[in-house]
């Protein structure tokens, strides 16, 4: 009779090991489909919710919104300019809101910093604040503008000269230089104003973009408009 063959334990442990490193990576990518998050390191930790979420709660005065604002709902809405996903966000699932609920007198949307991907994010924010303190009802116009010609994260796609082109197609050349004025006199307040924004949403449990709290409910990821409408809708439904 044949002796009975010993099973092969390096191989089965190489096939074991490969199976569980595409599930990790299978997993990750998932996860990385809907949102940019924020990468710990070894002197940086994941934010850890403090609070429930709660949009009643968040700091509104003096932010960047649109919409009624004695609107029954807020939906506070985390961003970074230089987000991929939020430009999804943007693109597909913030008209169809914009239309269905803010129009309507809803919700009115709040828009918080949450500016984490490098230098570009970082003046982009700074940008947007001068852009809301000179014309606010131009302010979503601006918004979206950017994100339409959104670059590659990190290329420095976001120069001087490609804000101030955007800056003065939607403001014009007398309030693009009251931006810059701005930007120039009150970079520190606004910086502390982007860092006081991310802080809030992490103690929320925001841990990267773009991250919303409508009602009760934190939304993460760039989701289909069907989970937003029905945490608008649950929202809705407590007033």
């Amino acid at each position: 009779m044949e002796p009975l063959k010993q099973p092969n334990l390096s191989s089965a442990i190489i096939t074991a090991g490969i199976v569980i490193a595409a599930a990790v990576l299978i997993t990750g990518a998932m996860h990385d489909a809907h949102a940019r998050t924020v990468q710990p390191t070894a002197t940086d930790n994941q934010p850890v919710a403090t609070v429930p979420a709660d949009s009643s709660k968040v700091v509104t005065t003096g932010e960047p919104f649109i919409g009624d604002e004695r609107a029954p709902v807020v939906m506070a809405y985390w961003s970074d300019y230089q987000c991929p996903f939020c430009q999804r966000n943007e693109e597909q699932v913030l008209p169809q809101i914009i239309k269905d609920y803010v129009a309507t007198g809803k919700v009115k949307i709040v828009f918080k910093d949450y500016a984490f991907l490098g230098p570009d994010s970082q003046t982009l924010g700074t940008f947007a604040r001068a852009v809301w303190n000179t014309d606010p009802a131009k302010f979503y116009q601006w918004h979206k503008a950017i994100f339409d010609h959104q670059g590659t994260e990190n290329t420095g796609w976001a120069t001087q000269h490609t804000i101030l082109d955007i800056t003065t197609a939607v403001l014009g050349p007398t309030e693009t230089k009251q931006v810059t004025d701005l930007v120039a006199t009150h970079a520190m307040q606004y910086q502390q104003q982007m860092d006081a924004d991310k802080a809030e949403g992490a103690g929320f449990g925001v841990n990267g973009t773009p991250g919303v709290i409508i009602g009760k409910q934190l939304v993460v990821g760039a989701q289909p408009y069907e989970q937003f409408k029905q945490a608008i809708d649950a929202a809705l439904a407590q007033h």
